[in-house]
């Protein structure tokens, strides 16, 4: 394992609660300018509620990996109690396999970690939020290979959001068997509130318990089906 992906993965003995790992893979290519502040709001409400519930803000960890030209780790992968969103910037085309590459090795390097320190843990969590798809397309098979292996061996859960502009048909290749929905309008923050509701929901859970999610295409959810 690289040295610089040991730093960011050290986990917290001090702690002994089961974890509930998250990445955050959030596209900041150009075309993303407009919706980044509303997407930092919501990060920031996310780290708020995480960080008020006493049982969250000690089990789940996250880690924010962003693709904007280039795939970015920013900090390290550690406790929601001192979780800090990243500032964020547009620029750049869209990377997008790469940054579920890296995803995957987070995770896998994470869950090394927790195993090493004795700790149970819930399956991870990859989040992704895009408007494109990926310029990366060299890379994309291998990709997508990678990540419906890891759902079909319940290694881990991916959700993929996309606004209006996404390729659902991209999105579609990663996880034929969950769906991924569409941001409706100017919902970031009601998605970002949905996502706290379904960590604190999980960290509640015991490992290995599979925790029903509120539906988030409901009638007042934040999110469509993709037609």
């Amino acid at each position: 394992m690289p040295p610089s992906l040991v730093d960011r993965v050290r986990v917290n003995d001090n702690n002994r609660e089961p974890r509930q790992p998250l990445v955050l893979l959030v596209d900041t290519s150009g075309s993303m300018t407009a919706d980044l502040p509303d997407l930092a709001a919501g990060l920031d409400g996310l780290r708020a509620a995480l960080a008020r519930d006493t049982v969250a803000r000690n089990r789940v960890e996250l880690a924010v990996v962003t693709f904007g030209g280039k795939v970015t780790v920013h900090g390290d992968f550690g406790e929601a109690a001192v979780f800090e969103p990243p500032a964020l910037a547009a620029a750049g085309d869209t990377p997008m396999a790469a940054a579920i590459e890296q995803a995957l090795e987070l995770l896998e390097a994470k869950k090394r970690a927790y195993r090493e320190s004795g700790l149970d843990y819930y399956r991870p969590l990859i989040f992704l939020l895009t408007d494109g798809e990926p310029t990366d397309t060299a890379r994309w098979p291998a990709a997508v290979r990678r990540i419906r292996e890891a759902e079909r061996e319940r290694r881990l859960v991916l959700l993929a959001v996309g606004t209006k502009t996404a390729s659902f048909q991209r999105l579609k290749e990663l996880s034929p068997d969950r769906a991924p929905l569409r941001l409706k309008e100017a919902q970031w923050d009601t998605m970002f509130q949905w996502l706290s509701r379904s960590l604190q929901a999980r960290s509640r859970s015991r490992p290995g318990e599979e925790v029903p999610l509120e539906d988030p295409t409901g009638p007042r959810g934040w999110g469509a089906l993709p037609s």
